[in-house]
């Protein structure tokens, strides 16, 4: 069990870092000073328009709040099969360990 536990606090560290690395990293690297994305330009030099974001939300109406409820969901369901599977484990060794008593007569 004590492997088991390692690898879930592994995991759970790597999450921590992506997701830290994700939040830090997320489209604020490319604002301005005045909060707006910078000018693009094509290969020829014209000026191309950016795909203006909807009201109240991401381009793709994802949020942090949303990514992190995702991630916090998945690692549930992987400690729920993690905990199912060493249950199940434990359960067989038990019936497989188990020896065949004889009554004395």
């Amino acid at each position: 069990m004590k492997t088991i536990l390692r690898i879930i606090v592994i995991l759970l560290v790597a999450s921590i870092v992506a997701g830290g690395f994700f939040i830090a990293l997320e489209d604020t690297s490319t604002l301005e000073e005045s909060g707006q994305p910078p000018a693009l330009t094509d290969a020829d030099g014209q000026s191309l328009q950016p795909t203006e974001r909807p009201e109240g939300g991401d381009l793709e109406g994802g949020s942090v709040a949303q990514g992190l409820t995702g991630l916090l969901t998945t690692a549930a369901k992987l400690a729920g099969i993690t905990l199912l599977a060493l249950m199940l484990k434990r359960r067989l060794r038990l019936l497989i360990s188990r020896k065949p008593r004889f009554v004395h007569q």
